[in-house]
C-alpha cells in the first residue's frame, strides 16, 4: 500500500512527467495514470510540457486541483495479496515451524529508519573502506585479485553506490526476520536454516539498455578513420564502438541461483523489495527445502554405499575366517595323522625312555588330546608344523657391545 498526498502529487506532476513519477515509485504507468484520474488529479498535457521546456507562459494549460474530502490517498499494489505461507511451505513438513514463520511474517513491518544491526554496520564499514582504498574504481585490484587473499565486499560487484543504502536496509530486514525465526546469518550473509543447510543468495541491480552516445574520443577516432580512407589508406580498420550502454536502473533483485533452487524477487510494478520481505523469506525457505532434500538424498546414497561396503567387508571376513578354519582343520588332521604314526612307531621302540618321550610328543601333536608340553607349551594349530617348529628354533642373537 503506497500513500500519497493529492496536493504533493499534483505539484510533482507540474514539474515531472507521469512516466518519470511511475518509474520513481515503481508502479505501472497505465495503472498510475488511472489512479490519478480516479482521484481527480489533473495530468498536464504535451503542450504544457513543451511550453515549460521553452520557458513560455503555461497559464491556462493545466487545470487547478479540485477539492476532495481527504488529501491522503492510497495506491493498492498486487503485493498486498495475502501470501499463502502454509501452502507455499507445505514441503517443509514441520507444522510448528510453519506457524512460527506465519506469525513472524504477518507481524513484520519494514521500517526505513531504524539503526542497522551490528552485522550490517560492519559490512557497511567494509564497503566504505574499500571505496576509500579504490576511489577510482577497481582496476588496480583486478590485476592482482587472483594472487591476493583480499576480497571485495559481497554484493558490490553489481550494485551502484546510489542504491547501497537500500541494500543495507534490505539486508538488515532479512537478518532481523531470521533472528526472530531462530536461524543463523553468517558474516558473509549466507543463511543457515535448520542448523545445517546453507542457503546462498545475491542482490543485484538491474541495468537498462540504451543507445550508446558517441564520446569525443570515439568521434575523434571515427574522424581519423574517415580521413585515412579519403587519402587512400585502405589498410586502416574502423574503430569498434559499442551500440548500447547499460546503465544501472535503480531496480534491485534478490536472486537464488545456486543448485538446486533458482528463483528471484525484484522491484516491479507491484512493489519494491522493501515491500516484499515476506516473499523473499518464503523463497529462502523454499530454497532450504530443496537443499535439505538434496542433502538427505545424498546422505541416503552415502549410507547405502556404506552399508553395502560393510556387508561386502563382512562377507569377505566370513570367507577369510572360514578359509582360516579350513587351513587349521588340515593342519590338525595332518598333526593327528602324524601323532597316530608316532604312536604306531613307538610300539617298535625298545628304549623305554625314548618311547615315553615319543608318546608325549604324540599327545602334544594330537589335536584331540592337545596336551601342554612342559618345554614346547601348547601346540598352535594355526601354523603348519614345519613352520611352527622352525619358528621355535629361531633364537635371537645377543651381542655385548
Amino acid at each position: 500500500m503506497k500513500k500519497f498526498s493529492r496536493t504533493d502529487l499534483y505539484n510533482k506532476l507540474l514539474t515531472s512527467t507521469l512516466k518519470d513519477l511511475s518509474e520513481k515509485y515503481h508502479v505501472s504507468y497505465h495503472k498510475f495514470s488511472a489512479f490519478c484520474h480516479q482521484n481527480n488529479i489533473p495530468i498536464p498535457g504535451s503542450k504544457y510540457r513543451m511550453y515549460l521546456k521553452m520557458n513560455k507562459d503555461t497559464t491556462g494549460l493545466v487545470e487547478p486541483l479540485p477539492a476532495a474530502e481527504s488529501d491522503i490517498i492510497y495506491f493498492n499494489t498486487e503485493s498486498n495479496k495475502k501470501l499463502d505461507i502454509k501452502n507455499e511451505l507445505k514441503d517443509l513438513n514441520d507444522s510448528q515451524k510453519i506457524k512460527q514463520i506465519e506469525k513472524v511474517l504477518n507481524e513484520f513491518k519494514y521500517l526505513s529508519k531504524p539503526s542497522l544491526s551490528s552485522k550490517v554496520r560492519i559490512f557497511k564499514k567494509s564497503v566504505k573502506e574499500w571505496k576509500e582504498k579504490y576511489p577510482n574504481g577497481d582496476h588496480k585490484y583486478e590485476w592482482y585479485k587472483w594472487y591476493s587473499d583480499e576480497k571485495k565486499p559481497k554484493f558490490m560487484e553489481n550494485i551502484s553506490s546510489k542504491e547501497l543504502p537500500r541494500l543495507y536496509r534490505i539486508l538488515d530486514a532479512i537478518c532481523l526476520v531470521f533472528d526472530q525465526l531462530g536461524e543463523e546469518v553468517k558474516d558473509d550473509f549466507t543463511v543457515i536454516i535448520g542448523g545445517k543447510d546453507e542457503v546462498y543468495f545475491d542482490i543485484v541491480e538491474l541495468k537498462n539498455q540504451v543507445d550508446h552516445k558517441i564520446t569525443k574520443k570515439e568521434q575523434k577516432e571515427l574522424d581519423e578513420y574517415e580521413r585515412n580512407l579519403k587519402i587512400g589508406h585502405s589498410w586502416v580498420s574502423k574503430p569498434r564502438i559499442r551500440k548500447y550502454d547499460h546503465p544501472y536502473s535503480g531496480k534491485l533483485k534478490v536472486e537464488f541461483n545456486d543448485y538446486p533452487y533458482h528463483a528471484y524477487v525484484k522491484d516491479a510494478d507491484n512493489g519494491r523489495l522493501e515491500d516484499k520481505i515476506p516473499e523473499i523469506i518464503i523463497n529462502f525457505y523454499k530454497a532450504y527445502i530443496r537443499v535439505r532434500d538434496e542433502r538427505l538424498k545424498r546422505e541416503y546414497e552415502e549410507q547405502k554405499k556404506k552399508e553395502e561396503k560393510e556387508q561386502k567387508n563382512l562377507k569377505a571376513k566370513h570367507i577369510n575366517d572360514e578359509k582360516a578354519r579350513v587351513k587349521q582343520l588340515i593342519i590338525e588332521a595332518h598333526d593327528y595323522q602324524m601323532a597316530m604314526q608316532i604312536r604306531k612307531y613307538a610300539t617298535a621302540i625298545s628304549d623305554k625312555k625314548y618311547k615315553d618321550w615319543s608318546l608325549q610328543k604324540a599327545d602334544w601333536l594330537d589335536p584331540t588330546v592337545g596336551s601342554n608340553d612342559e618345554i614346547l607349551g601348547l601346540r598352535d594349530y594355526s601354523k603348519d608344523l614345519k613352520k611352527y617348529l622352525d619358528d621355535l628354533l629361531k633364537i635371537e642373537d645377543k651381542y655385548d657391545w
